[in-house]
């Protein structure tokens, strides 16, 4: 696929719009820094935080402590905890709480500031909220704009576009949180900026470009494995024109983090393999999960579950209906030969598809007690980028009205989402449609 950006200097008009994407990302930077949270008894990031607090005070990844020491608080405050070899591990993927404790070492070491002591706590999970989570939106909003340079020619439908990822999506909420999903989703962006710059002919194929496709992509499998479909999509169609390359520099690229990432994975637990691969790893005696309660004990038929994931109660594309136009456009991509970007936007249909499906067979609870399918997180852009085209052939008023109906539907779910990620039954979808709590 060839850009389709005029070549030459700025036209007035695009840089009158390059300030205004300009604005909206520094207003959605005020928005994250303001909002982010501070730590709460049962917070989401507990089971991170008693990593990070072993890891710098008594130097081991392990989370329990032995019979008579004091047990680390953040411990007792989650469920996300599994058993292996005798020995308690957060049940979180290592790479991320392994910063956050380089982080809290920084804190400790400069400002004095403990995780022992509850004001200081909520000044550090604020501050990893903002650099880990906050930091992260506003990198993909910045790569998310720089790849819709290279093939929307149009300055509005860019704005648009980048509007409704900043606001329209769930990385909204969630950019306030300590939580893998927005960095993930940081890194995919990264990734697929880079892939698709060099497939197209945009970016050049240099080695350092080939290495940092692989570092973001590898990045992607140690933060949320299930989104590094899509990086595998990316890879295959710059594969397909750069062999050599890729399987030399990508590779090296994606070696470190994975390096990481395993290392550690086989000191704490004796495999390379997730400790998600382990089930009786989670049902030691006294675990939440022998007898799990609320949205964590549904067995719905897979069936009722893909319909509440996608289109019910915490549905994707109920609560973000624009979203819808990542799915247009992989339609319209089906049957016309002459979209563009065709052959990557089926590949990126084919890769959602492949998540879903992931999702529907290997999960059960909608996230937990989250706003949304908080999973789809990194399919959020991908959507978006695979829906461009079709804002490009937008003519007749009414569907411009129809979609400023999806945006703003979409909007007010992001609002709520920022407003309150973490909870039961919070979506609006649950208590104008189906009722206010989860069920079969």
């Amino acid at each position: 696929m060839e850009s389709m950006e005029p070549a030459g200097m700025q036209t007035a008009q695009e840089k009158s719009f390059s300030i205004f994407e300009m604005v909206l990302i520094i207003v959605a930077l005020v928005f994250s820094l303001m909002g982010a949270q501070q730590y709460r008894r049962g917070d989401a990031s507990a089971s991170r935080l008693a990593t990070v607090y072993s890891l710098v005070e008594d130097g081991t990844w392990y989370i329990d402590r032995p019979a008579g020491e004091p047990a680390v608080s953040f411990e007792q405050d989650t469920i996300d905890k599994v058993m292996v070899n005798g020995r308690m591990l957060s049940s979180k993927p290592p790479v991320l709480p392994l910063v956050m404790a380089g982080e809290y070492w920084v804190m400790k070491e400069a400002l004095g500031w403990s995780l022992d002591k509850p004001e200081d706590a909520n000044k550090i999970v604020r501050l990893m909220a903002t650099t880990l989570a906050g930091f992260s939106y506003v990198l993909a909003l910045v790569l998310f704009g720089k790849t819709l340079r290279m093939f929307v020619n149009d300055p509005l439908i860019r704005l648009l576009l980048l509007f409704c990822l900043a606001f329209c999506t769930q990385l909204w909420g969630y950019s306030t949180q300590i939580n893998n999903h927005v960095p993930a989703a940081a890194m995919l962006l990264a990734a697929s900026y880079l892939g698709l710059g060099i497939g197209w002919g945009t970016l050049a194929p240099r080695r350092w470009r080939f290495f940092m496709f692989g570092f973001a992509g590898g990045l992607v499998l140690t933060l949320d494995m299930p989104a590094t479909v899509f990086v595998a999509a990316v890879g295959a169609y710059l594969l397909a024109g750069h062999p050599r390359k890729t399987l030399t520099w990508a590779v090296a690229g994606a070696a470190i983090p994975l390096a990481v990432h395993l290392g550690i994975l086989y000191a704490t637990t004796g495999s390379l393999l997730p400790v998600q691969t382990n089930p009786a790893a989670y049902l030691y005696e006294a675990s939440y999960w022998r007898n799990p309660q609320g949205v964590d004990a549904l067995f719905q038929p897979k069936g009722t579950y893909l319909f509440h994931m996608t289109l019910g109660r915490c549905g994707v594309f109920s609560l973000y209906p624009i979203l819808l136009v990542g799915i247009a456009g992989a339609l319209r991509a089906t049957y016309k030969k002459t979209v563009p970007g065709r052959a990557e936007i089926l590949l990126g249909a084919a890769a959602f598809a492949v998540m879903t499906a992931y999702y529907i067979f290997k999960t059960n609870n909608y996230g937990g007690e989250a706003y949304g399918f908080r999973w789809y997180i990194p399919a959020m852009p991908v959507l978006l980028l695979m829906g461009a085209p079709v804002f490009m052939t937008l003519r007749v008023r009414w569907k411009w009205l129809f979609v400023g109906v999806m945006i703003g539907i979409s909007f007010y779910s992001g609002f709520e989402s920022a407003r309150s990620p973490w909870g039961a039954n919070l979506n609006w979808t649950n208590t104008l449609f189906l009722g206010s709590t989860y069920g079969p």
